[in-house]
């Protein structure tokens, strides 16, 4: 049964599933960006295709997830969703029933759990290992349905040995594909004069519709235009891209002349370095657990690149074919950093280095004072946009930076759009608003890594910057509340913040629960019943509420 794509589940709980990455430096070969640049089913299309291993943390608010990789093939995934649990997915399944997991031993993790079903005769391997491809395919598809959100390639984080498992990324990929909004496809290609060519060694598949079988003969080993095939094939336009997308994500066709995420340069660097497992997390590699048994090694292990400063690879003499005038005119119009160096926005840093100092070469000041003062004067202008270009594209971190502010205004308007904040087409976001947004979004991801003193300077300049953000106090106060000396300072912020959005059900369960932590259960029920005056249906306001309950009865 074909699996459904109409719905989004999106995972909103401060409680994280238990699983543990390491933290490892910043490599070159990372590699992130956005969902809305680059929607993740293109993403594990193009990994794929590349045979690259490595892993993939994905984040949509406050839901996480880790893909793994090997040779192309998704292998292994763990999500902070409460509804992606291994023993939810085994009692959704009827696997198991919850009768059956009484009297067992406590786990830490899902790792950990499936040992123990298998080691306490609960479920054998091949049935435990079912039910952890089934939770994968699910994280998948929790992830392909994400409108946006954040992604971070390292190909130096592997699952280990024995969490390797077969999974079927691609069938998952063609029912997306066959339920995206068509104008949504129609946006994914670039022009009709994108390429496309059978993989040859892709074999007759059963899960194709029949048009979609019917386009895929229409392909030879040699690459094919849009233009081309949409005449041969007498297929609607829309419709006609929609099967090309489908047999594309499907992992039956190469795409060619597209805006891919991963450059032919950036592939050959990840191919060629020469990595060497180093160690297994950033724990010792054997834990005890309370009762004394052994912890279940980490879930990752981590690689670093083993490569001599000279076997990196370098880019080739750059020989510019430039006039004076060309470079002058192309130095003034460019929009970018990027155009004004002349070089693609997904180069090597080592390649935009070649193109500055070939630029400064020929068209430093220096070289032309003999020209007129009024030439002379537009020279040393491109020459200053030139290194300043330069100076932020030179490193790593600073592309980054600058790689997100090109993005951010329009992704900024989006964020605030989503949290009720009116930015008028046209209109510039006002600077307090954006230090805001970029603070909170700070914050949060700190608090979500449970990093809480270091979220609460963030998360307090959002609350500054826009005071009448509930969103931003109600969240600052969260971090407040893990120091009990700031406990009282804690409730006025989330307080202030049920004023300013009294129907909001995130901030007001948000305060119930910073009650119920601090044992005040008399004030939780009390604030729990106003918010159900306001919306009685709310599932989480009445289960908390049966909770403050049995919490009352105990202490009785």
């Amino acid at each position: 049964m074909p699996l459904r794509f109409d719905r989004i589940f999106l995972a909103a709980s401060f409680t994280t599933h238990s699983f543990t990455v390491p933290m490892t430096p910043q490599n070159p070969l990372d590699h992130k960006g956005s969902f809305k640049v680059n929607p993740f089913a293109e993403l594990l299309v193009e990994i794929g295709q590349a045979k690259l291993g490595g892993s993939m943390r994905l984040s949509h608010g406050e839901s996480r997830s880790i893909i793994y990789f090997r040779d192309g093939d998704v292998v292994f995934g763990v999500s902070n969703a409460r509804g992606n649990r291994l023993l939810n997915i085994l009692l959704d399944s009827k696997r198991i029933e919850q009768s059956r997991l009484s009297g067992l031993p406590q786990c830490a993790n899902d790792v950990e759990f499936a040992t123990m079903l298998v080691r306490e005769n609960v479920l054998t391997k091949d049935e435990v290992d079912a039910a952890i491809v089934q939770q994968i395919e699910k994280i998948i598809i929790d992830a392909l349905t994400w409108p946006d959100g954040q992604w971070h390639y390292s190909p130096l984080v592997r699952s280990r040995e024995d969490l390797i498992f077969s999974v079927d990324a691609h069938k998952l990929m063609m029912d997306y594909a066959r339920c995206v909004p068509a104008a949504t496809v129609f946006a994914r290609f670039r022009s009709v004069q994108e390429r496309f060519e059978k993989i040859a060694d892709v074999g007759a598949n059963g899960y194709l519709q029949s048009h979609e079988d019917y386009v895929l003969q229409r392909f030879s080993v040699e690459p094919r235009r849009i233009e081309d095939l949409t005449l041969e094939c007498g297929l609607p336009e829309n419709g006609f891209l929609q099967t090309l997308y489908v047999l594309w994500l499907g992992g039956m066709l190469r795409r060619h002349d597209w805006n891919a995420a991963f450059s032919e340069n950036r592939i050959g660097a990840i191919r060629g370095a020469r990595v060497s497992l180093v160690k297994q997390a950033s724990k010792p590699a054997v834990e005890m657990n309370g009762n004394g048994s052994k912890a279940e090694p980490p879930a990752v292990e981590v690689e670093h690149e083993n490569m001599a400063a000279d076997e990196q690879p370098q880019p080739e003499n750059q020989v510019l074919d430039i006039s004076l005038d060309e470079y002058l005119a192309r130095v003034e119009a460019g929009k970018t950093h990027y155009d004004v160096l002349g070089v693609d926005p997904r180069a090597a840093v080592s390649f935009i280095k070649a193109s500055y100092f070939s630029l400064a070469k020929l068209f430093h000041p220096d070289r032309y004072h003999r020209e007129p003062a009024e030439m002379l004067q537009r020279i040393h202008s491109a020459f200053s946009s030139v290194q300043v270009a330069y100076d932020n594209l030179k490193s790593t971190d600073t592309r980054e930076n600058y790689d997100f502010k090109i993005r951010k205004d329009l992704e900024t308007r989006e964020k605030l759009k989503a949290q009720g904040v009116k930015v008028e087409e046209g209109e510039k976001v006002d600077s307090k608003t954006e230090q805001g947004l970029e603070n909170f979004e700070a914050g949060l991801s700190l608090l979500m890594d449970e990093e809480y003193d270091r979220a609460v300077p963030f998360l307090g300049r959002a609350a500054h910057y826009n005071p009448e953000n509930a969103l931003y106090r109600a969240y600052y106060g969260k971090a407040l509340s893990y120091d009990e000396k700031q406990r009282h300072k804690a409730e006025g912020e989330i307080q202030a913040a049920a004023k300013l959005d009294p129907k909001n059900p995130k901030i007001r369960l948000m305060l119930v629960e910073f009650f119920m932590d601090n044992n005040l259960l008399k004030r939780a029920e009390g604030e729990v019943k106003r918010f159900l005056e306001l919306a009685p249906d709310n599932a989480d306001a009445r289960r908390l509420l049966t909770q403050i309950r049995s919490a009352e009865a105990r202490t009785q």
